[in-house]
């Protein structure tokens, strides 16, 4: 059974078409209703699955509606009409949507043509407090960058609180906004203002991240986030943690002064090279690796677990999951907890049977509303050597 399928039995008149460009299906519901929906489809998610250990009642995320720290518009010029191909967002900050009006009223006119014509996204990201604007072109020029600049000023000068503003370039016209395929040749990604850096402040220090890396689009559900991977995996100055997926650090930093040590891997190296650069400035004696985590990765690349010394594993893949062979190949390192985290439900029943097939069973079940007003959960599954 599908998550989504399981949200549709709790909602009458359910259909796929209710859903928006963004994916807003319970975002009409109030708050305690959306809440309500999604604990009963996730108890019959695990229910029909057959899948061990209920899940505990979803945290609840601080902001439901206004959250997302993370927006996007596809542009969409035909001659003579511009489109932007989404609509204003309840779940995205209200600044947001005034500065995708404000870029929409000035690419309209005719001085700002070639840039129009020149876009494929405009994305917005950072926190609650500041905002970035990247735009995503599939070709680059004098004349798109004049008009680049031009357009720069206009946002630093606005009541926004835009502290930077980017240029990537994406020839490939890509659906992903931030595409993985970067230009072999030519210039990729231009800093028009501000740094090329976000940067998060988790209370007692702050981490910084690049401008195209990924962070969880819904900042006030972090704290959350943390807090419950914390408690589920419960480091002691024992452990060698293992930071699988790790970005920039989140993880590695928020966890890793309970472990003896810490080691983070991360496909993509501009995160690692952040998570790097936070470790010495924060003096933290932790290792960070660039690398595909895949299973020839984990039997070669990493590090032989210490003998007599206990490992913890934490994995936060992408939503389509981790590569085949990545979960046995961690199994037997024989880690003694592995907290496993799921931004895809529908990925956790396979992912279970795989563990539970090499020696481990599930301990508990932590279900997180990351993604309010959509059909989605992010789901923490503690899992230990049987």
């Amino acid at each position: 059974m599908l998550f989504e399928q399981a949200i549709a039995h709790q909602i009458p008149n359910y259909t796929k078409e209710s859903d928006s460009a963004y994916g807003e299906t319970l975002a009409p519901l109030s708050y305690k209703e959306e809440l309500k929906v999604k604990n009963d489809a996730i108890r019959e998610f695990w229910d029909v699955n057959r899948l061990p250990r209920g899940p505990q009642p979803i945290i609840a995320s601080p902001m439901p509606r206004n959250y997302r720290t993370t927006s996007k518009r596809r542009v969409d010029m035909q001659p003579g009409d511009l489109r932007f191909n989404e609509y204003d967002s309840i779940l995205e900050p209200e600044e947001h949507n005034a500065i995708y009006r404000l870029l929409f009223d000035k690419l309209i006119t005719p001085p700002y043509k070639p840039l129009a014509y020149a876009l494929n996204w405009i994305i917005i990201r950072g926190t609650y407090k500041y905002r970035v604007v990247i735009f995503n072109i599939k070709k680059i020029d004098a004349a798109i960058v004049r008009k680049l600049k031009q357009i720069s000023e206009i946002l630093q000068n606005s009541p926004y609180h835009v502290t930077a503003a980017h240029a990537y370039i994406d020839t490939t016209e890509s659906d992903y906004y931030l595409e993985a395929k970067r230009p072999t040749e030519g210039i990729s990604f231009k800093q028009l203002f501000g740094p090329r850096e976000l940067s998060l402040n988790l209370g007692h220090f702050s981490l910084k991240y690049p401008a195209t890396g990924f962070s969880q689009v819904n900042e006030s559900q972090i704290h959350n986030l943390i807090k419950a991977a914390s408690r589920m995996l419960s480091l002691t100055r024992e452990d060698n943690f293992l930071d699988l997926y790790s970005g920039y650090g989140l993880f590695s930093f928020a966890l890793g002064e309970a472990a003896k040590s810490v080691l983070g891997v991360e496909m993509e190296g501009p995160s690692i090279e952040c998570a790097k650069a936070s470790a010495k400035y924060l003096k933290k004696n932790y290792r960070f690796v660039a690398g595909k985590i895949d299973e020839n990765f984990v039997q070669t690349r990493l590090p032989r677990p210490v003998a007599g010394e206990p490992e913890k594993i934490l994995l936060d893949p992408p939503r389509k999951g981790c590569e085949p062979g990545v979960i046995h190949a961690l199994a037997m390192r024989k880690p003694v907890r592995v907290c496993h985290i799921f931004c895809g439900t529908d990925e956790i029943p396979a992912s279970i049977k795989e563990w539970e097939r090499y020696g481990y069973r599930v301990k508990e079940v932590q279900p997180l509303d990351l993604f309010p007003g959509t059909p989605h959960l992010e789901t923490i599954v503690a899992l230990e050597r049987k």
